[in-house]
């Protein structure tokens, strides 16, 4: 093969490398990262990421991928070439795999040096005779001075000409630390969504098992309530954003508040992350913002004309027309998910507090009238949120409030006249309301003809004989000479004065009217017709039995102390 001059030149600004490889890139897993681009670029099913520390003096990293590789053409006029822009020199968008090719800036690897200061490569392409060996040693590139570096290499003759794909090794590791694996692995797992049976990404310290890298690992430790599928919520949201239908990707919610490291959502294209983990603009002090974690893929950022991405891949450029769309409509979909997470969590508490209270909330609930609903609700979510109240706190309190204040009709049931309760329980029970009723008024209608016999037995043929609407007209006469049943003869003021004769007239009126009125409208009439018909039309109702009965109620207690 011919090599021109038989050496390979390395065209650089040693303050370029400086700045684009040591400051941009001395975190371990965002240097490994551009190698792991780089074999995924190249069409790589596996890639083996070895950490070696055993001797601390000689830390090495190696990176093992079975890609396309280089020819030695390739290395000069690719590889070597810093700021080569490739999609401006190849058209072709496509590995032979099929993978969008994710380098676009052609910077990635002065990545290397953020971690190392020496670089050999060893690559080959299927079907070549030869592979290309070379290295790149930081000391000796900042030593030139003519903005040309020569980097050793030599060429080795394969015996495998079927042999292909790329292994470097870096040395003199900048890192003091030993390796973490774990630690890293869930690192780099951040960085990628492109991680399946056809991409396999491994990694092992000191020749150890290796932990092969999933985008979900990073929420193994996720202690998972709800989740959501991205394209779902894009359902959901009436919104007409151009490429709402391309966003892909899933969100989880913890059942309590995440680490720092672990909340936000990241967004990928085409397969590398593109904006760290966060929320996209809304204020992040929100309470639910700590339970939040996920991904969201939109490809087709890295699709457009304009290159949208930072060159440490850690943000998008939110100041164009094109990421400004997608931002706004990102808040959108972050606070759909705040108001979701509030009612799923909420209904998820309830139906724990059910069962330890013992209480359903909702059904008690709905026993209220409409406007003692709202303040109630508003009380039990105070209680609720409220960081200091546990759930075993909550469930006591929960008990104690429907204690004092149980389902509306049990409240209103529980402070009727003992006498109603006796006579019309059964019924009401079974949700013959208008039976209930019934039964109550006749109750009322024979206590108080009890009361009259007993307080003028003189007169005890007549008031027996007496239907019930005019026995009530006569036993609470307005004729003062002719009543049968006082009841507030004895109605004294606070200062031991009695109330005059007008106020205890209009109190006997009271009492007559009311007697009349309700056994005539709840007793006579009706009793024609079934309790079915009347139940289901709404005539009469549970609340109008209540409330009927509470009137009942008032007119036994004035009954008990009538004279």
């Amino acid at each position: 093969m011919e090599m021109e001059d038989n050496r390979l030149v390395l065209r650089f600004d040693p303050h370029t490398i400086e700045h684009l490889g040591i400051k941009m890139y001395s975190q371990l897993p965002h240097a490994l990262a551009e190698l792991v681009a780089n074999a995924y670029d190249a069409a790589s099913t596996n890639v083996s990421i070895h950490l070696s520390d055993s001797d601390p003096s000689n830390k090495t990293i190696t990176v093992i991928d079975d890609g396309d590789g280089m020819s030695y053409e390739e290395v000069q006029d690719n590889f070597l070439i810093i700021g080569r822009k490739r999609r401006e020199y190849d058209t072709a968008r496509l590995n032979s795999k099929n993978r969008r090719i994710t380098g676009r800036k052609g910077v990635g690897k002065l990545a290397l040096f953020g971690i190392g200061k020496n670089i050999q490569i060893e690559t080959t392409r299927c079907g070549d005779a030869n592979k290309t060996r070379f290295s790149l040693d930081w000391d000796d590139i900042l030593s030139e001075t003519s903005g040309q570096y020569n980097p050793p290499f030599e060429i080795i003759k394969k015996k495998n000409h079927e042999e292909h794909g790329t292994t470097i090794t870096l040395s003199r590791l900048t890192r003091v630390s030993d390796f973490n694996e774990n630690d890293i692995a869930v690192s780099l797992s951040k960085l990628f969504n492109c991680f399946s049976a056809d991409f396999n990404v491994g990694i092992s310290r000191n020749q150890s098992e290796p932990i092969f890298l999933t985008r979900e690992m990073l929420y193994d430790n996720i202690n998972k309530q709800f989740s959501w599928k991205v394209k779902d919520i894009v359902s959901a949201l009436d919104d007409g954003y151009r490429h709402k239908a391309d966003l892909k990707g899933l969100i989880v919610a913890s059942k309590k508040p995440m680490k720092p490291d672990l909340r936000g959502i990241s967004l990928y294209s085409n397969g590398r992350l593109v904006n760290v983990a966060g929320f996209f603009g809304v204020p992040e002090a929100g309470h639910a913002f700590t339970y939040l974690s996920g991904w969201i893929d939109a490809d087709f950022l890295d699709e457009m004309d304009d290159d949208l991405i930072s060159t440490d891949r850690q943000s998008l450029s939110w100041d164009l027309p094109e990421t400004k769309d997608l931002q706004v409509y990102l808040q959108k979909i972050m606070r759909y998910l705040v108001k979701d997470w509030s009612e799923k969590r909420k209904r998820v508490k309830e139906e724990r507090m059910n069962q330890r209270s013992g209480v359903n909330i909702s059904d008690w609930v709905s026993t209220m009238p409409d406007d003692m609903k709202r303040p109630f609700l508003k009380v039990v979510d105070k209680i609720s949120s409220s960081s200091s109240i546990d759930d075993d706190d909550y469930s006591d309190v929960i008990k104690d409030l429907h204690k004092a204040l149980p389902d509306y009709p049990i409240y209103h049931w529980r402070n009727l006249h003992d006498s109603i309760k006796s006579v019309s329980e059964l019924k009401y029970k079974n949700g013959d309301y208008y039976g209930a009723l019934t039964e109550a008024c006749k109750g009322y209608v024979k206590a108080v003809r009890a009361k009259s016999i007993d307080k003028n037995p003189d007169k005890a043929q007549m008031i027996g004989k007496q239907d019930d609407v005019p026995l009530m007209m006569k036993v609470f006469s307005e004729d003062p000479k002719k009543v049968m049943l006082h009841i507030a003869q004895s109605a004294i003021r606070p200062d031991g004065t009695p109330f005059d004769d007008k106020t205890k007239g209009n109190l006997e009126s009271a009492q007559r009217y009311l007697s009349a009125g309700i056994v005539s409208g709840y007793r006579n009439p009706l009793s024609h017709e079934t309790h079915k018909d009347l139940s289901t039309t709404g005539v009469i109702t549970e609340q109008h039995c209540l409330d009927a009965l509470s009137l009942l109620s008032l007119l036994y207690r004035r009954l008990d102390n009538a004279e």
